[in-house]
């Protein structure tokens, strides 16, 4: 036996009892993810997983390995995330989602929205859930996940997409990585407005406040006044908020006409967003997935690798089980170059077989799957 092959009988032996254990890991994982089925606990838990890889790093001998280590435990840790939402994907499904969609008391929840009173979001939440008696303002798109994560609130409403700057990808992304679910949406008319206080106008003006979609959704009219500092800011409403306390003419905020009214500022210019049909698309998550009969809407999240021939392999499921698809959207990985995430949503009820049929199949042809809600769609002409 030479050299080269005793070290290659070496690794066969050590990736023989990679195997075992990787075996007994998983047999594990799947007790852990039946206690959290039973105790109706979220399958991800980023403190453990942190607290997993650091412990290993600290075993090694050669801390040379530590990065290549931490890179094998996070996709170990992948794997062990895609068993466990396989698991619940069946038991959901085995259970017929016999949950009702989101409650229409809602005297008793508390709902979380994106922004200050006079926000966009806040609107939506209005629209979707009508009179709320427990809301609260968070000014963070991660504020509102960690609250839905830690109880303090049972659901939130964040902006997801706009008709002429498209999807905020940072909201999708948080959707997938806190393992949160769509529960609903809603579509809201967006007029951006230029709003100062009493004795503002075009000339007077040289800073101007908003959130970046509000600029992006007004860039035509800005155009305009390049001598205008413009100066990103937490959102539109919180924009009009502090307008409002600088009470200083030079200053302005594009936002909503709702926000100019709850704290009395005058409307300088109407209706200057770049599109007469600006509308923008708003999510109703929660830690919980939720959906019935009457659902027809449903948004999933895979890998795709970068491979000829992957995209194509994986939705032609949809079409050869005759689903219709609505939205694509492609996002990088966080760990892996040229490796992606594809979120789709698609008409269907995940009762239905058809559906059922092409999930499976597309989840069995990629490392990583996800199903982030099945909700009633909204009229997005409404």
């Amino acid at each position: 036996m030479s050299e080269l092959e005793r070290y290659r009988a070496k690794i066969d032996e050590i990736d023989r009892q990679l195997t075992k254990l990787f075996e007994e890991r998983l047999h594990i994982v799947n007790d852990i993810c039946q206690y959290k089925i039973n105790n109706d606990l979220p399958v991800e838990n980023q403190k453990r997983e942190e607290e997993v890889v650091n412990k290993n790093i600290q075993y090694l001998d050669n801390k040379g390995y530590s990065e290549q280590l931490k890179r094998f435990f996070y996709h170990t840790i992948e794997i062990a995330k895609q068993v466990q939402y396989k698991k619940v994907r069946e038991h959901k499904a085995k259970n017929s989602l016999s949950h009702n969609t989101v409650s229409s008391d809602i005297t008793h929840l508390n709902i979380g929205y994106y922004g200050v009173e006079g926000s966009f979001s806040e609107e939506a939440m209005l629209k979707y859930f009508g009179d709320v008696k427990h809301a609260k303002n968070f000014v963070e798109f991660e504020d509102v996940f960690d609250a839905i994560k830690n109880g303090e609130i049972d659901y939130g409403v964040v902006p997801i997409e706009n008709s002429s700057t498209g999807t905020i990808s940072q909201v999708l992304d948080l959707i997938n990585n806190r393992g949160l679910y769509i529960n609903g949406e809603t579509v809201l008319k967006i007029n951006q407005h230029l709003i100062g206080i009493q004795g503002t106008n075009l000339d007077s003006i040289n800073e101007v406040y908003s959130h970046p979609q509000g600029f992006e959704q007004t860039s035509e009219f800005l155009r305009s006044y390049r001598q205008w500092k413009l100066t990103p800011f937490h959102s539109t409403a919180d924009s009009v908020k502090l307008v409002a306390e600088l009470n200083d003419p030079t200053k302005a905020a594009i936002a909503s006409q709702r926000a100019a009214e709850i704290y009395n500022l005058n409307i300088i210019k109407e209706n200057i967003n770049n599109k007469t049909g600006n509308s923008t698309r708003f999510f109703i998550i929660s830690k919980n997935l939720i959906a019935n009969d009457t659902c027809d809407k449903i948004s999933v999240v895979f890998s795709l690798e970068h491979k000829a021939g992957t995209l194509y392999h994986l939705l032609r499921h949809f079409a050869e089980n005759d689903i219709n698809m609505m939205k694509i959207e492609s996002r990088p990985q966080e760990f892996g170059n040229w490796k992606y995430l594809l979120y789709v949503d698609f008409e269907g009820n995940i009762e239905e077989a058809r559906v059922n049929k092409a999930l499976g199949l597309i989840q069995q042809g990629c490392e990583y799957f996800r199903l982030l809600g099945c909700y009633k769609q909204c009229d997005l002409l409404d």
